[in-house]
Parts: structure tokens; sequence; C-alpha cells
């Protein structure tokens, strides 16, 4: 009883949380700040964070760690090897940061990467109810989604050195393929794990 509940044949990728918030002005297709924050629990690298981050007003465009090695993992693993985002394909170099979490995750959560040249903060509000996913999710390259709660936000705000850099959370297409609708540009998954399948 219970053996149908055990993966045989999955072998683990990554676990963890991913933190997304991308905004753009009301008249402008293209993004005036983008985060994506992960904060990893497990993988082959071990654990830490890792945070792509692009301003570009602010010529402050870099992927953000405190552990260089995981920041290597996930580059290549992670995020270009499944993404299909071209934010994560820029030849972007890797530099150390401190990056620390603060706010109630059920209304302000925030993170803050400090590194020299600059503070970055991103916080997420009116935040929806999760959804859950059962996966595996969509197959990208090899490796799937087995489960993650998504908590989709409605409004975001990204600072640099404590001032506002402007811009909305706007809808994304994105998100029809792995959940079956659209969602927002801003976004957190906690309790997120990849795996892919093994031929054993």
């Amino acid at each position: 009883m219970g053996a149908e509940r055990v993966a045989e044949n999955k072998a683990l990728v990554w676990s963890g949380e991913h933190w997304i918030a991308y905004l753009k002005n009301h008249d402008n297709q293209a993004d005036v700040g983008r985060v994506s924050l992960y904060r990893v629990t497990y993988s082959a690298a071990g654990e830490g964070h890792v945070a792509f981050v692009d301003i570009p007003d602010e010529a402050f465009t870099g992927i953000y760690t405190d552990s260089e090695k995981l920041a290597e993992f996930i580059t290549k693993t992670v995020a270009r090897g499944p993404s299909n985002n071209n934010f994560y394909r820029h030849d972007i170099p890797i530099l150390e940061a401190e990056i620390t979490r603060s706010g109630d995750v059920r209304t302000t959560p925030s993170w803050t990467i400090d590194a020299e040249g600059g503070a970055v903060e991103a916080v997420w509000t009116s935040i929806h109810p999760p959804v859950i996913l059962e996966g595996p999710g969509p197959d990208n390259n090899g490796a799937a989604v087995t489960h993650s709660l998504l908590f989709f936000a409605n409004e975001a705000t990204i600072s640099f050195n404590g001032k506002s850099i402007g811009g909305v959370v706007y809808v994304r297409d994105d998100w029809i393929r792995a959940i079956g609708r659209q969602g927002t540009s801003a976004v957190f998954a906690i309790a997120e794990t990849t795996t892919t399948t093994t031929n054993d």
C-alpha cells in the first residue's frame, strides 16, 4: 500500500523556491526591471541563493549569489536548461551578493540583493491564493516540475538603492503551458521540486 506514490524512475534536480518579479511601464513593451530569484534548499551544488537581476536604466545586470558553484549549476541546469526566457540566455557575469528575505509571506514578502554597485529590493503584494501543482508538468529538455505551490501577485515593486524603478505587473501568456491559463509577471513558487526521468 502506498508504493504507487513512490517515483522510482525519477531523479531530483533541485528543490526550493523561485521568486519572479518582472515589471514594465504601461506604454513600453520592454521590462523596466526583472528579478528571478532561486532559494535552493537541495541540489547537486548544495544550497543557497541565486538571483538573476536586470535593471537596464541603472546598468545593474548580473547573476547575484552567495555561492558561485550554485549559480553555475542553476544557470546551466535549471534556468538556461529548461527555460525559453531570453532573460536567462544573456551572457551576464556571476557576482557575489548578500541575499536576504523579509516581510510576511502571506501579504508583503520581499527579497533584498545587496552587492557591490547597488542594492535591489523586490516586494510582492496583493497575493492570490496558491495554485497547487501536482506534476509532472511540461517536459523541458528532460526536466519537469513535479510539485509546486504558485502564489501569483497583482502588484509588485522593485527598488534600486532605496528608490522605486517604476513599472507595473502584467499578464503573461507563458503560464498557459504550465497551468492552463494566464498568470501574472509577479509570482513566487514555494515547495518547488524539479526532476528528470531515469532509465532505471
